[in-house]
């Protein structure tokens, strides 16, 4: 059994509220009827060409006196709403990734968009404040901002660290691979704290001797791709009408393990700049984050409707 991350591409994220009625009965609210809720605005969609994927409360209204982000256990006797956050995806490419993934011999017990996951990387401060995480894979930089404890906007870009690997390769003449371990043995994405004494080796396409170059060129090479992702994220947000994240920023991703790359982003922004790295034994890598972030994702639904199977999170 698993639980299936959907990347940001092809997705939309929509503001929908719903309420379910009571009628005068005096009714203490339980994990059900914040699923029947739930449920009710997944009814509602009535495209056969979308899919919901995602439904996250932002806040529930309890007799459309309270506004609370857990009604369970409180009373009501006319109505329950929540006003939801709604992420929807084409169901042509949702149908297609399940086939592969059920191809494989696993069974999906649900299905998470990364662009609500990324919240269980943030602090409560940095949550309500307004911050950004920026997580830069390999095929594809997703960018997600968080602001008064919810999911604002996401969107993608669709430059990432193939890319800087890529104009690695190109400018060195060396082949992608070679560029690859270059990369993460030497890589650099800040040129004036690369080093001219850290030198390496590499042989180039068509050549038969070695060529030498040092970490400071190789910087040269990164800065400019990485800056380039930056500036995307900055137009991206922009777009959401962000012109201020006062939470910071958040990097994360794999490409995030690259020396230097904080200090970049910093010397671009006047806001704080943190690297997110899993705090779990044994991945304590921010390539990780994403797929922690799916399982905690699932965690949370559980907890908040109220009927946590452990069985299926060992």
């Amino acid at each position: 059994d698993v639980f299936l991350k959907m990347p940001i591409i092809y997705s939309e994220i929509h503001d929908v509220v719903h309420e379910i009625k009571f009628e005068g009965a005096s009714t203490e609210i339980t994990g059900e009827h914040i699923e029947d809720v739930l449920d009710g605005i997944r009814a509602k969609n009535a495209s056969k060409d979308i899919e919901i994927i995602g439904v996250y409360p932002k806040m529930f209204k309890v007799d459309d006196l309270h506004e609370v982000t857990d009604p369970k256990e409180m009373v009501a006797t006319q109505s329950l709403a929540v006003d939801a956050g709604v992420i929807t995806i084409e169901r042509s490419v949702l149908i297609n990734i399940l086939k592969c993934v059920e191809s494989s011999g696993v069974h999906v017990l649900d299905v998470y968009s990364d662009a609500y996951n990324y919240q269980h990387i943030l602090s409560p401060t940095e949550i309500e404040l307004g911050t950004c995480v920026i997580d830069i894979g390999d095929q594809l930089t997703q960018v997600a901002y968080y602001e008064r404890g919810t999911l604002f906007d996401a969107d993608h870009i669709k430059i990432a660290g193939s890319d800087i690997t890529e104009d690695i390769s190109e400018e060195l003449n060396i082949t992608f691979d070679e560029a690859e371990k270059v990369k993460e043995q030497y890589g650099h994405a800040f040129y004036d704290l690369a080093s001219e004494q850290d030198v390496f080796n590499v042989t180039q396409i068509d050549a038969e001797s070695p060529v030498s170059f040092s970490q400071k060129d190789l910087s040269d090479i990164i800065e400019g791709t990485t800056e380039e992702i930056f500036l995307e994220v900055f137009e991206l947000l922009q777009e959401m009408g962000l012109n201020k994240i006062n939470g910071g920023f958040v990097l994360t991703g794999g490409t995030s393990n690259m020396l230097g790359i904080k200090e970049l982003l910093s010397d671009m922004v006047s806001e704080k700049v943190r690297i997110h790295i899993p705090q779990q034994m044994g991945i304590r890598k921010p390539e990780f984050t994403s797929a922690i972030s799916t399982i905690n994702s699932g965690i949370v639904f559980d907890e908040l409707l109220d009927y946590v199977t452990i069985n299926n999170h060992d």
